[in-house]
């Protein structure tokens, strides 16, 4: 005789739709066997009402019923907050984790974004829309972005996305619209409106004006300007680049300033290590990852909890393996910049970000010859840059965080200092090259070469042990004097004295996670 006819059944209502299962079999999950097991009204009617997706309440119960599921990205984030919610195993949660982790790629946000909330399980709406904010111009950038629904377009555009002009927004619209031009065309007006106009400037107004695909679409833009808008366009999106300042204290701790593109520091943590931070590329919309030490290293900052990972040369080339993976398409561009000659040659590179790429620049060694004089071999070597490089090309030429070199980006052009005396600027779109001379006496190990990635005129050079910073003005090519970075005690805050100075570079921090920091700042004061 079958089980349903021998056994009490429980009737489950979810939503608008009736289930019956065997309460002998429901009783195993711990929230109806707890619930069965009181005088309860649900218990002594041997009905259930539920509120979770349709599809997770199906495959819940055939699991339970026949001890098997099937697990996909399209279910498991919905699967995973109700066995939360009834009380499971946790090694289960932690297998979807795992699961979810290890596979996922941009080609899932159509099925993940209609799942998450912000207390969903496995990832929630803040942590995916950080993940989407910060990798928006890689996103964009793929063929996975020209099939996404308009639904998933419209969701992203209208994020406060990591950006440095609205110009991007509106390309990336005009490049999913023109993939369909004839289907798409009656959802233009809509996605327009998630372009933020007033921070558009004339010359990039009068572009879209004459654009063919707006044209042919009969469609008019509501341009505005910041008066006009009334709030309309929100946030900026392209003040989202800070200088961030991290100095060494006292065994593990680090001090971390955030500033302004004044340099007026208006974040100031004491932040400590903790090696249990995951390493996720979606992680928590508190967290963000910073780059420096020349595209070397990176460090994983949790402002919530005040809590940091250095990742070293490995760490940070699986993070960008991950990227590979989730984000990026296979594409490996190669730029010859640079030869030069050297006493010594290693596996030395730095990887750096700009806009929707990565960009790795290593020597790679052209012949290796006996020399006269004090060293035994003179190395021919040449500077290359791979744009979007294959992850063989990172193992090959990326396995040494030595220092021969410092680099940084700035408008579409690399600059490199091999010694202290010379910067070596390289056009990564014309491939010209140009090199201006310095004079300096610090060794190349005190030194710290950066800059702003966009809208900025300098590139700064720091010496680490005497604090004097230097200006190298990319319109006037000249080196000027720029001023002394000095630290003061305040009477607020921890005032231990830092020992060294770690980084000063600058990186793209989410504006909820600022606006999160100042509050705590402000709190903290009172």
């Amino acid at each position: 005789m079958d089980l349903l006819e021998t056994d009490e059944l429980l009737k489950i209502v979810n939503q608008s739709t009736e289930y019956q299962i065997s309460k002998k079999l429901i009783r195993e999950v711990p929230y109806f066997g707890k619930l069965l097991s009181h005088e309860c009204l649900e218990s002594k009617e041997s009905k259930v009402e539920l509120d979770f997706d349709e599809q997770a309440v199906k495959l819940f119960l055939n699991w339970i019923e026949f001890d098997h599921v099937l697990i996909e990205m399209k279910n498991v984030i919905n699967l995973c907050t109700m066995i939360d919610y009834f009380g499971m195993d946790n090694n289960l949660i932690n297998d979807y984790t795992t699961y979810f982790h290890d596979n996922f790629s941009t080609t899932h946000l159509p099925a993940v974004i209609p799942q998450v909330t912000p207390t969903s399980k496995l990832i929630n709406s803040g942590a995916l829309d950080a993940f989407i904010c910060r990798h928006f111009l890689k996103i964009a950038g793929t063929k996975v972005w020209l099939n996404y629904s308009v639904e998933t377009i419209e969701y992203i555009c209208n994020k406060d996305l990591v950006i440095h002009s609205e110009m991007q927004v509106f390309n990336a619209i005009m490049k999913w619209g023109n993939f369909k031009p004839y289907s798409r065309k009656e959802h233009l007006e809509t996605l327009l409106k998630l372009v933020r106009w007033c921070h558009l400037d004339d010359k990039d107004l009068d572009e879209i004006k004459e654009n063919d695909f707006i044209k042919s679409a009969n469609v008019e833009p509501i341009f505005c300007t910041p008066i006009q808008c009334d709030g309309e366009c929100s946030f900026n999106r392209i003040n989202q680049y800070y200088f961030v300042l991290i100095e060494e204290l006292d065994g593990t701790d680090l001090q971390i300033k955030v500033l302004d593109r004044s340099f007026m520091s208006f974040i100031k943590r004491v932040i400590q290590l903790d090696e249990s931070l995951p390493l996720h590329l979606l992680h928590n919309e508190t967290v963000s990852d910073i780059i420096f030490d020349s595209g070397r290293k990176m460090i994983r900052v949790d402002w919530n909890q005040n809590k940091y990972r250095l990742l070293d040369l490995n760490d940070y080339k699986s993070h960008y393996h991950k990227i590979n993976k989730g984000i990026l398409e296979k594409t490996d561009y190669s730029l010859d910049t640079y030869c030069t000659f050297a006493d010594k040659y290693t596996f030395e590179g730095s990887l750096l970000e700009f806009n929707e790429k990565f960009i790795l620049v290593a020597e790679n060694l052209i012949s290796r010859e006996p020399a006269l004089g004090e060293f035994s071999n003179c190395y021919s070597i040449n500077l290359f840059c791979w744009t979007a490089p294959a992850d063989s090309r990172i193992e090959t030429f990326f396995r040494s965080s030595d220092m021969n070199y410092l680099t940084t980006i700035l408008n579409n052009k690399i600059y490199i200092m091999k010694d202290r005396c010379e910067l070596i600027q390289f056009n990564i779109e014309s491939q010209e090259m140009k090199k201006f001379r310095r004079k300096g006496t610090s060794d190349l190990s005190d030194l710290i070469l950066t800059s702003m990635p966009v809208h900025d005129d300098k590139v700064i050079l720091i010496d680490k042990s005497t604090k004097v910073v230097e200006c190298f003005n990319v319109n006037d090519e000249e080196w000027t004097p720029f001023g002394l970075m000095s630290n003061i005690c305040t009477s607020t805050g921890d005032q231990r004295k830092s020992n060294k100075l770690l980084t000063f570079t600058s990186a793209s921090l989410p504006i909820n996670t600022i606006r999160s920091c100042i509050k705590r700042e402000r709190k903290s004061m009172e």
